[in-house]
């Protein structure tokens, strides 16, 4: 068993392929061919998925689903005797029964591939993606590569795709839609895209070999002295070094009235550096990690770097702030320490453990979760905004955001941070 935090993995392979290609150019895998199934080893297989299922779910009322009805059921087709592709949907139809993401199951032949490859480099039109399913299928751009297909494009952070060759995106689609997406360097893709406040239309875009990057951005909003910070999709190296630097741009010869954390579309939280950054803004006990058998306490020894600890905080949260940034933002306001603008956010939270299995495969269960100080169960109820604002990413612009400009009118309403300041902070928020 290999343990290891991985906020949102699966998620994590799916942005970094997101419009990528499904050739890549190297190197080019060999896959030794996958052994002859056999009744006994999908039978071991399938015993040792389950059971490691059982023992280790993070939450042991599985949701309400009898784990043991659904052993008895599905052994009984196993142990029939099945074919390579048979026992795989049997074993993912089994897997669905528990919420989406909690458990991943990755055969023999793409735990190889998905080992060989590099992920951060790929084919596509370079852009960070997320699934919308309501009020109409779309795929909301989250973040644009410069210098990518998609930018040469003249496509923008904020914009929705509607459509990809003329077909609509469906709702049944789901994540899986970036299979649509994908296509080799120097293919075309004709987009149907709708920019905040604007007419659809359609674009044509021609698929190049890109890397993903992204990196922090910010300045300052004019006439506030307030600094605006906005994460990346994806966290990287230089992060929590970019953070300091930021800080002490923003906080040049003046002192900042407040800073907005801006963690929209922080979307992917393995690598994220959740710790020194709680340390940067609070000081204490900020929660707990737990699994089934033990207890993690979060506790930091507060750092005041450029008035870090005091400086008012306002982050903004929404449906693709998850994993450790998601944590970071309920512990901060847990404790009292930052206001909450935005939607509600999903509550993937969730530690994962990878298993090997008998016939080579691998699972990837949800075996921990978070609990902010005050008890709340995030991975169970998301995180809930002090100030709703009910407008997505693809409804705002650079120019024109009611989330961020919300978070400057709370920001201008709070009280001045000072010795206490936590427990009026959260007086405020409790108004807000």
């Amino acid at each position: 068993m290999k343990a290891r935090w991985w906020f949102l993995g699966v998620f994590l392979s799916l942005l970094l392929n997101a419009c990528a290609s499904g050739e890549r150019a190297s190197p080019t895998p060999t896959i030794s061919p996958m052994p002859t199934p056999t009744p006994p080893l999908q039978v071991r297989t399938f015993e040792a998925l389950w059971s490691a299922i059982q023992e280790n779910y993070v939450y042991p009322d599985f949701h309400g689903v009898d784990w043991q009805a659904i052993h008895k059921e599905y052994l009984t087709r196993v142990e029939a005797g099945l074919t390579a592709d048979e026992f795989g949907e049997v074993i993912r139809s089994m897997i669905a029964r528990l919420p989406s993401g909690a458990v991943v199951w990755q055969t023999r032949a793409e735990r190889i591939q998905q080992a060989i490859e590099d992920t951060r480099t790929y084919e596509g039109i370079g852009a960070y993606i997320a699934f919308r399913a309501t009020p109409e299928p779309r795929v909301v751009l989250l973040s644009v590569m410069p210098g990518s297909p998609a930018a040469e494009a003249g496509l923008q952070a904020h914009d929705s795709i509607l459509a990809i060759d003329g077909v609509p995106i469906r709702v049944d689609e789901g994540e899986t839609v970036v299979q649509r997406i994908r296509g080799p360097a120097g293919s075309q893709a004709t987009l149907r895209v709708r920019s905040p406040g604007r007419s659809p239309r359609d674009v044509q875009v021609t698929r190049a070999r890109v890397t993903a990057t992204d990196v922090l951005r910010g300045g300052m909003i004019p006439r506030a002295s307030i600094g605006y910070l906005l994460f990346p999709p994806a966290p990287y190296d230089e992060l929590g070094s970019d953070m300091l630097n930021s800080l002490r741009v923003l906080s040049d010869g003046r002192e900042l009235n407040g800073l907005i954390l801006d963690l929209r579309i922080a979307t992917i939280g393995g690598g994220w550096p959740l710790t020194p950054l709680l340390a940067l803004f609070a000081n204490g006990n900020l929660g707990e990690i737990y699994t089934r058998t033990s207890t993690q306490t979060i506790t930091v020894e507060g750092q005041d770097v450029f008035n870090s600890q005091r400086v008012p905080l306002a982050i903004l949260i929404g449906p693709d702030t998850q994993g450790a940034p998601e944590i970071f933002a309920a512990a901060l306001q847990a404790a009292g320490r930052a206001v909450l603008v935005g939607l509600p956010t999903p509550g993937e939270v969730e530690g994962i453990t990878e298993f090997a299995l008998p016939d080579g495969s691998r699972v990837f269960i949800a075996t921990s979760s978070y609990r902010t100080p005050d008890g709340r169960e995030i991975g169970l109820t998301g995180v809930t905004p002090d100030v709703t604002v009910n407008a997505d990413w693809d409804a705002v612009t650079i120019e024109d955001d009611p989330v961020r400009d919300a978070a400057v009118r709370a920001l201008q309403e709070m009280p001045r941070r000072s010795s206490g300041a936590s427990r009026r902070l959260r007086e405020w928020s409790a108004q807000g």
